[in-house]
């Protein structure tokens, strides 16, 4: 074997051990950001996020540039990293464009599910159910994301990409809202109806009860933090998916719903 084998063989390696490490700070870096340990508004630097975490700062660097893509991250001169604050403005924006965006995927992409994927969102609902507490946030959270994810990819690589991270931007303002008995109660009942909507794989409904469910979560989050808010843009899209796919009378009940108010008979 000659020397230039050697050579790009070494240097193969090391592009590879490069990426691993790159890799490696982007998970722990976007994780500690969405589990509140890098709170919104903290100010830190590339050498404080590496000694904190435990890494070298050029897979650090390399990192937040991904990573503030995302909009997770600010950075200002100096190498001084801000973490994006939360907000309702945040979350209103938020969760309007994941009511926009998974309604219209999930309309077409459940006719498409296999027996394999009703089954693997009945998995996530059953680890769900078995890892309420807060104190398996972690767990739930992951089977939760899963069940979201399976309803739409078959739509395609893109969408679900771009799902993905809307979902994971969400895991902050969810903390919160787990706090809440009642909500999540409410939240078990529209998983087991988006479910079974999957199961007849009637995607005008799973759009319609998504959008709800979406909807009623960031309503929910808001009335705890900052009731005055008018979450316009949650409304405005929940609006627009309900408009052309749901009776007069069902339409109706599912705006008093979304507004707060109660459902009658």
């Amino acid at each position: 074997m000659s020397d230039g084998s050697i050579s790009a063989e070494a240097a193969s390696r090391e592009s590879h051990d490069d990426g691993n490490r790159m890799s490696n700070a982007y998970d722990r870096i976007k994780e500690s950001i969405l589990q509140g340990s890098f709170a919104p508004g903290m100010r830190l630097s590339q050498v404080k996020i590496a000694e904190r975490l435990g890494l070298s700062r050029t897979p650090v660097r390399e990192a937040l540039r991904l990573i503030e893509k995302e909009g997770l991250v600010t950075s200002e001169r100096g190498r001084q990293i801000i973490i994006s604050s939360t907000s309702m403005a945040d979350l209103d924006e938020l969760y309007a464009l994941r009511v926009k965006l998974d309604a219209a995927t999930v309309r077409i992409s459940v006719m498409d599910l296999a027996s394999e994927d009703l089954d693997e969102m009945q998995t996530c609902l059953t680890t769900m159910d078995a890892h309420e507490s807060l104190e398996d946030f972690a767990i739930f959270d992951e089977a939760h994301r899963l069940f979201h994810m399976i309803a739409i990819r078959r739509a395609g690589p893109r969408h679900v990409e771009y799902s993905a991270r809307l979902n994971e931007h969400a895991e902050r303002y969810r903390r919160i809202y787990m706090s809440h008995t009642s909500s999540q109660s409410q939240s078990k009942t529209e998983h087991a109806a988006i479910f079974a909507a999957c199961t007849n794989r009637d995607g005008d409904e799973v759009a319609c009860l998504l959008a709800v469910h979406y909807a009623r979560i960031a309503l929910t989050i808001i009335a705890q933090i900052e009731p005055q808010f008018e979450p316009r843009l949650v409304r405005a899209a929940v609006g627009a998916v309900l408009a052309d796919h749901t009776g007069p009378k069902r339409k109706s009940e599912i705006e008093k719903k979304v507004a707060g108010k109660a459902v009658t008979a």
